[in-house]
C-alpha cells in the first residue's frame, strides 16, 4: 500500500467547487466534488453502479447527481434517492461518499474510514486566512510521486542549484541544517548566517539589506502537507526586524506517480504592493513550474515506479535528514494502517 488513507489531503481549492461539478482522481480513486443548495460540499465516488459511467458527466438536480446514462439520482450520502424507470430502488444502488471539511480556503476529504475522520487532525494553515498577510494560490500537475515532492520541499539545498535565478550559491560549506520532531510534524531547518542577501529577498525588501541571516524552515504533516516559515533578518539582528512568509505545500497523490500540488505564498509584509504580486507569481512559476516540475518528472521517469526509493539505495547527503525521517514516519504510518486491515485468518484443523 503505497498511500495513507486515514487521513485528511486536499481535494480542491474552495473556489474550484461552486455552481459545478469537479471531477479529480484522488489515491487512484475517482471523486466527484459539488455544493448543495445551501452551500455545504459532498464528495461522491465518481461511479454509477449502474453502468459505470462516470457521475460528473451528469448534472446536478435538487442536492442530488442525476446520472447522464439512466437518470439514476444519488444523494450526498451516496444512496440512489430516484430511479426513474423502477417501483423499488435497489438497495444496491449507492456509491461510496467520503467525509469533506471547508477549511483555509481548501476542500479537505478522508479518504478511508469515515468513522474514524476528524476535523481536529487537519493541521494549522491558518495563514492561508491571514488578514495580516498576502496569499497568491497556485496548481501544478505533476507527473511524480507525491514522496519525491516531499523530499524536494524537505531539502532546501537544491535552492541553490534549480532555482539558481533566484539565490546564487555561496558559502554552503556554513549552512547549518537541524531535524527536529514536535509531536505528529516533522521540522527540516536550515539556516545561512551572515550571507549577501539573495536577489529575490532583495527585491522583496526594497534592498534595504546588504548582509543577512537567511532562514529556512519546512515543516511536515502526514502524509503530505507542508509549511515552510522563511525569511531574512540584518545580520545578527532579531528576525522581527527582518521580513518573513509562508509557503504551504498541499500534496495529494493522483497515482503512485502523479500529483496534485496545491501552494500558496502567504507573506507578511507590502501586502497591498502589485509589484511583489506580480514578483511572487513570478517565482511561483518559474520555480514550480519551469524549474521544480520537470526536475521531479525526469527524476520519477529515471527510476519508474517504486514503492520505496531506499530499496534503489541512493547515496544520501547531510542534507537529506529531514527527507529521510519524513519518509520512515510516513512509511510507519502506512505499515501500521496496512496491519489495521489484516485479518487473520485461523488455520484449518
Amino acid at each position: 500500500m503505497m498511500f495513507l488513507h486515514n487521513t485528511w489531503y486536499v481535494a480542491a481549492k474552495a473556489d474550484e467547487v461552486i455552481d459545478k461539478m469537479l471531477s479529480r482522481r484522488l489515491l487512484n480513486e475517482p471523486v466527484v466534488l459539488f455544493r448543495t443548495s445551501d452551500g455545504q460540499v459532498a464528495a461522491l465516488a465518481d461511479r454509477c453502479p449502474h453502468r459505470f459511467v462516470p457521475l460528473h458527466l451528469g448534472r446536478i438536480v435538487e442536492d442530488t447527481i442525476q446520472c447522464a446514462y439512466h437518470g439514476l439520482h444519488f444523494d450526498c450520502s451516496g444512496k440512489c434517492v430516484v430511479a426513474p424507470f423502477e417501483k423499488k430502488i435497489p438497495g444496491a444502488a449507492k456509491v461510496r461518499s467520503y467525509p469533506v471539511v471547508e477549511r483555509y480556503g481548501m476542500i479537505w476529504i478522508w479518504m478511508g474510514r469515515p468513522e474514524k475522520a476528524n476535523p481536529d487532525e487537519i493541521p494549522d494553515f491558518s495563514c492561508m486566512v491571514d488578514p495580516e498577510r498576502a496569499q497568491l494560490h497556485g496548481y501544478a500537475y505533476v507527473k511524480s510521486g507525491y514522496q519525491l515532492v516531499i523530499d524536494n520541499l524537505a531539502d532546501l539545498s537544491h535552492a541553490y542549484f534549480v532555482h539558481g535565478s533566484f539565490y546564487a550559491p555561496q558559502h554552503l560549506d556554513r549552512t547549518e541544517h537541524q531535524v527536529v520532531e514536535e509531536g505528529e510534524a516533522v521540522f527540516s531547518k536550515f539556516h545561512f548566517p551572515n550571507i549577501d542577501v539573495p536577489v529575490l529577498w532583495n527585491n522583496y525588501a526594497g534592498n534595504k539589506f546588504s548582509r543577512v541571516d537567511r532562514w529556512s524552515e519546512i515543516r511536515w504533516h502526514a502524509p503530505s502537507n507542508l509549511r515552510l516559515f522563511a525569511g531574512v533578518t540584518p545580520t545578527g539582528r532579531p528576525r522581527e526586524e527582518g521580513i518573513n512568509l509562508y509557503g504551504v505545500h498541499l500534496l495529494t497523490p493522483e497515482t503512485a506517480s502523479t500529483t496534485h500540488y496545491f501552494y500558496c505564498h502567504c507573506r507578511g509584509f507590502r501586502i497591498d504592493d502589485p509589484q511583489i504580486d506580480e514578483e511572487v507569481r513570478n517565482w511561483q512559476h518559474v520555480a514550480f513550474h519551469d524549474q521544480d516540475k520537470p526536475m521531479l518528472e525526469a527524476q520519477q521517469a529515471a527510476i519508474g515506479v517504486v514503492e520505496d526509493l531506499m530499496s534503489l539505495h541512493p547515496v544520501l547527503l547531510s542534507s537529506d535528514a529531514g527527507a529521510v525521517r519524513i519518509r520512515r514516519r510516513l512509511q510507519d504510518k502506512i505499515a501500521a494502517e496496512s496491519a489495521s486491515l489484516t485479518v487473520s485468518v485461523p488455520p484449518l484443523p
